[in-house]
This record gives structure tokens, sequence and C-alpha cells, in this order.
């Protein structure tokens, strides 16, 4: 496992890069547009954006399966769970980036599942901008 983990190292930062870009430009520059055009030049723009962006609950799964595999490395029942402040934050970084999941999981539910809106459409990508945000500074902080 441990020669994979230069892999799996750079497989989670393209994800992550890919992930937390996408979702940053969404909610920065998009929400611009919508407040600056009107409606239909902002669905259209969204509409272009959205039908390229059909890989990111992929891309997130990597992410998550790649930082789980780096995980098992510092967090196992060899070397502990909670013993050092490195475990903690990886830890807490793994609950964040699962509850992103959860939120993800619901809002493909409801838009394949149900063919519904997902009642998380318009909280989903701000909030997880800011956890995306907290986990980088987390990852930085555990190997600090």
């Amino acid at each position: 496992m441990e020669s994979f983990y230069p892999y799996f190292l750079v497989t989670h930062l393209m994800c992550a890069i890919i992930f937390l870009g996408y979702i940053f430009c969404d909610v920065v520059f998009l929400s611009l547009v919508r407040k600056r055009l009107d409606d239909e030049i902002a669905n259209k723009v969204s509409n272009i954006i959205s039908t390229r962006s059909k890989f990111m609950p992929l891309c997130f799964l990597v992410l998550l399966l790649s930082g789980g595999a780096m995980l098992s490395q510092y967090v196992n029942s060899e070397v502990g769970f909670f013993n050092t402040q490195l475990q903690q934050f990886l830890v807490v970084k793994t609950i964040l980036a699962l509850g992103i999941g959860a939120m993800i999981i619901v809002s493909l539910t409801y838009f394949y599942g149900l063919k519904k809106p997902s009642p998380l459409r318009k909280i989903i990508h701000p909030i997880t901008l800011g956890l995306g945000i907290f986990i980088v500074l987390l990852a930085k902080l555990a190997f600090y």
C-alpha cells in the first residue's frame, strides 16, 4: 500500500483542484452572472456549464476513495485513531468530506431517482465550498 501512496496523492490533489475549482467558480462567479444578467441569459450560461460538469460526482468519489486510501496509512487499528494531532485532524477532515458526500447523495437521489428538485439545491454549493476550504486548511495544519 505504501508504494501506491504517491499515486493516490496525485490523484487526490488533482480531483480536489477540479472539484473545489468548479464549486468556487459556481459560488463566486456564476452568482455574479445571475445578479448582473437577466434570468434567461443566466440560465443559458448555467445550463452550458452544468452539461460539462456531469462528471463532478465521479470526481468527488475518486477524491473520497483516494483520500481514504491515504488515510489508512495514518489512521488504523495498529497506530490508533485519535492518538496524535495529525490523526485527529485527518478524522475531522474525513467526517467533513463524508458530510459533503451525504449532500451529494441526497441531491443525486432527488435528481435521478425522484425526478424532483433537491431541497439542498440552493445551499449545497456554498456549504460545500466552506467545508472544502476548511478541509484544505485542516490538511495543511495536519502536516505542520
